[in-house]
């Protein structure tokens, strides 16, 4: 029983690290006053170009680095849109998404036309931190995951450290809360917001690279799940923190595990419709989680307006 409770806890890491990355850079962006709903649309094309360049290179390592560089210039491609452009951001956002599902679906199909599936024969595993994975419990749990484990986990306070002990977080937040005012105080306003864009297009990219690379073998274009509609409500639920969203990551991310876990108990004729009805279990948590929570959230004040220079 220890084992399995071990197992799932240990599950419950790798499934909420994808959540954890991508509230990280949601998180950033919107105390800039950005909303990005195009969040989904930036983690598929990390899952896309993570795949094409690991499956090419037959090197992990570079699908990764083609992952956040992917993430990158979608997250740039939003930032010209609504900074430059000054588009509506919600709009926008639910361009990219359509933009990048069409972009990925075609491409694919343009590259692998003809042939089986293709699929990655090996995926980046766990990496045991020695000493540190041998103790008893916390060791499988902690310490022997992937590299995307630990990105995460460093990552929150140094995201935490950025946001409320840093200049640079000062003045992000400054253009959260009345960007026009930050702009008449010397703050530049369009810079601070295409680089927490970028941040947000490494990790968010990242996130998506992972599902391909370290958790799954294939692309699909359904691959993401919605997962990063699952992370705004995450950074709602954290009250723009990236501490809150990293404990929201992990609630969400048990419950995907536990689901998982009890699908691979059930079994007979009733398996295959148990396991699909137990899949939307995250996202009745989350939908739960965002009624009782997320009623006094309030978030940065200029969070999704759009900021002209005067």
């Amino acid at each position: 029983m220890i084992e399995l409770i071990i197992g799932l806890l240990a599950t419950t890491m790798a499934t909420s690290t994808v959540l954890i990355l991508a509230s990280l850079g949601e998180t950033i962006v919107e105390r800039g006053g950005i909303l990005n709903l195009g969040i989904e649309g930036i983690m598929l094309i990390g899952a896309f170009s993570g795949f094409i360049g690991a499956y090419f290179t037959k090197n992990l390592w570079i699908g990764l680095l083609m992952a956040i560089i992917g993430g990158i210039l979608i997250a740039i491609i939003f930032g010209f849109l609504i900074i430059k452009l000054n588009l509506n951001q919600v709009i926008s956002g639910l361009a990219i998404n359509l933009l990048t599902y069409g972009l990925c679906l075609y491409f694919f199909r343009y590259i692998f036309s003809q042939g089986a599936l293709p699929y990655l024969s090996e995926l980046i595993t766990p990496i045991p931190i020695p000493f540190l994975s041998q103790i008893p419990i916390i060791g499988p749990i902690f310490f022997n995951q992937t590299i995307f484990v630990y990105i995460a986990f460093i990552s929150t306070p140094i995201v935490y450290y950025l946001l409320f002990k840093t200049s640079f977080g000062l003045r992000l937040r400054a253009i959260g809360e009345d960007p026009s005012i930050a702009y008449r105080l010397g703050i530049k306003v369009d810079k601070l917001r295409f680089i927490a864009l970028i941040l947000e297009g490494i990790f968010v990219g990242m996130a998506g690279g992972m599902l391909c690379i370290s958790m799954f073998n294939v692309f699909d274009v359904r691959i993401t799940g919605a997962k990063g509609f699952v992370a705004i409500s995450i950074v709602i639920l954290g009250r723009w923190n990236p501490i809150g969203a990293f404990g929201g990551a992990l609630i969400f991310g048990f419950t995907e595990a536990l689901s998982l876990w009890i699908g691979t108990l059930i079994v007979g004729p009733l398996s295959a419709s148990m396991s699909q009805l137990l899949s939307i279990l995250p996202y009745s948590v989350a939908i739960i989680a965002l009624l009782i929570g997320g009623r006094r959230a309030k978030g940065p004040a200029s969070l999704g307006s759009i900021f002209l220079k005067e």
